[in-house]
């Protein structure tokens, strides 16, 4: 816990000089919140003397206090906001930017309905957070303090009477807060499962009306609820207990101070008018003390909230950048697998890829082919340096990829994959998002090496149409295409195509096929496909198999061999009995 609110004050004290400023106002604001109780002291002990202006002075002081202390409240919260509305912003881009930072093993296996959760109700929390312990509870202690001064001036045994009680009350309420939080996690993670049900469901809602499985979906929800509604029953239930343990203990504790004083009182020992002060400092007390019940078990729900959201910072990088990364400009393209031995993290170890040894030389286009599983896809994985190598190592121009920046590594290779993704903005965002320093005319250049400028041109809005969330409004054909436009521009000397055409029409296949050669001239080209038409005219092949390399060779070569895995695939494929 200390660890996370260190974590927590660090965005806070960012603001160290405001921070500072935002405390002084905030006991002075306590402080003169918590004197009505004296001001009544003073006027019950000088009604008796019947001096007029004695008492307008009295009353006079008692509302100026009141009028201070209302515009010190005022610009307590105002201080306060100036600070927590950038640490809020700050806190918020510090995730996103760890999110963008983590490793592709963390995206592959996270949950976007709870991380999108852990977003939402972690920034909510950050702000009440600090309302609860910067305003809240700060001022509630310091009105304790000034209780206590009183108290002690009046009598110190009803100081340590209120003292007791205050303490035995947050030790009651601590371990009820406990039992609190435990409950409020497991809601947490009934919430997001819910959270992530729903998630799910829009993101693949064409799926759903293809097999009309609407009814089934409302079905899975309606049961995860049914968990749902027990814990958040579970969690409610725990605030009820709170309130009825808490509140009787306070209302035990405020019984035997005003009889403690009561007493006093009749025995001549002190005042009448500091049993009114005794009084409505218990009586104001007493709210203020249950605000403080509020208060602390609003930081422990939060508590829960905050932590996730803040956990995400913690979350290890697995493929780090050196601290001295090597700075090149530019590069020739050419790459070189040596000895690499490569297991997912969380395959047990079981290798994926051994004893891949490969050069590629520069402006080489060289296609990988072979059964589903084979490796292919890993092999740009790894170039890419989404993983580290469990042993061996890839070289570009003769260094390690591992000393170079991943950022730079990654502007280095433009890459193509089979399912483009493209965020839910215009046909011209999407073209330039790899260089948005390009101009109008590269972008309508880009997409006519791309053959997508006749499809643009006949859209109502050309440039400026929206594709809808991941490219919904785009037929497979055309995102590819798009892709294709986007990775130009960005202007990489390697390109990697990744089943780019494996689920395409034949015209589809076509014109992104005599898009990739057209781009493809000086530049070094991997290729990963199923259909062998598309890697036909590779300078090389090479033929995975089981995560080794089986055979290489150009594609008339390697059709000539008797018995050759590239012959048997290629057999099948022509025959049309491959499954693509």
């Amino acid at each position: 816990m200390i660890k996370l609110f260190r974590r927590y004050y660090q965005f806070i004290t960012k603001y160290k000089r405001k921070f500072i400023i935002f405390n002084l106002v905030v006991v002075v604001t306590a402080v003169l919140e918590t004197l009505n109780p004296y001001f009544y002291k003073l006027l019950i002990d000088n009604l008796s003397s019947r001096d007029y202006w004695l008492l307008v002075k009295i009353i006079i002081l008692f509302v100026g206090v009141k009028i201070l202390a209302n515009l010190s409240h005022a610009m307590n919260y105002w201080l306060g906001d100036k600070i927590l509305i950038p640490a809020a912003r700050d806190v918020r881009l510090a995730v996103f930017r760890r999110i963008q930072e983590l490793d592709f093993a963390y995206h592959v296996n996270k949950n976007t309905g709870s991380l999108i959760s852990a977003f939402k109700r972690g920034d909510g929390a950050f702000f009440d957070i600090f309302h609860s312990i910067n305003h809240e509870l700060a001022r509630l202690l310091i009105s304790l303090l000034v209780a206590l001064y009183f108290f002690v001036r009046v009598t110190p045994s009803i100081a340590f009477i209120l003292l007791g009680f205050f303490i035995a009350n947050i030790f009651i309420s601590w371990r009820l807060i406990k039992h609190n939080m435990r409950i409020r996690r497991e809601f947490n993670r009934s919430e997001d499962a819910v959270s992530g049900i729903i998630t799910d469901n829009l993101l693949n809602y064409e799926t759903v009306k293809f097999f009309a499985q609407e009814k089934k979906e409302e079905a899975r929800l309606q049961k995860q609820f049914e968990d749902w509604f027990e814990k958040l029953w579970a969690f409610a239930n725990s605030f009820r207990l709170m309130d009825v343990m808490v509140g009787s203990l306070a209302n035990i504790g405020m019984l035997v101070i005003l009889w403690v004083t009561l007493k006093k009182m009749v025995s001549q020992e002190i005042s009448s008018g500091d049993f009114i002060l005794v009084a409505s400092f218990m009586t104001g007390f007493y709210y203020r003390f249950f605000d403080l019940l509020y208060r602390m078990r609003h930081v422990a729900r939060h508590y829960v909230d905050i932590k996730k959201y803040l956990e995400i910072l913690e979350q290890p990088i697995l493929v780090k950048d050196p601290e001295k990364p090597v700075d090149l400009l530019k590069v020739k393209g050419e790459i070189e697998f040596q000895d690499v031995d490569f297991a997912y993290p969380d395959s047990k170890r079981k290798m994926i890829l051994k004893d891949i040894n490969l050069k590629i030389k520069p402006g080489e286009s060289v296609a990988f082919v072979g059964r589903s599983g084979a490796g292919k896809t890993t092999l740009v994985k790894i170039l890419l340096r989404f993983y580290d190598l469990n042993q061996g190592r890839i070289l570009l121009d003769g260094v390690d990829i591992a000393d170079f920046a991943k950022s730079r590594l990654r502007l280095f290779i433009g890459v193509v994959p089979q399912e483009p993704v493209l965020f839910n903005n215009t046909v011209g965002f999407n073209i330039s998002y790899g260089n948005d320093q390009v101009s109008q005319a590269e972008i309508v250049k880009a997409a006519k090496t791309a053959n997508l400028d006749r499809f643009i041109d006949g859209l109502p809005k050309k440039y400026e149409t929206e594709v809808g969330e991941r490219g919904i409004k785009l037929s497979g054909g055309q995102k590819q295409r798009l892709a294709i436009a986007r990775m130009i521009l960005a202007d990489p000397q390697i390109i990697v195509f990744d089943e780019a055409t494996s689920n395409l029409d034949s015209e589809s296949e076509r014109l992104i096929q005599e898009a990739l050669w057209k781009i493809a001239r000086g530049r070094t080209v991997l290729i990963i496909a199923h259909r062998f038409s598309t890697v036909r005219k590779a300078d090389r092949i090479i033929v995975m198999n089981h995560g080794r390399i089986a055979e290489e060779g150009s594609h008339q070569n390697l059709i000539k061999r008797q018995k050759g895995l590239y012959q048997y695939l290629w057999q099948l494929q022509t025959k049309g009995e491959l499954d693509e």
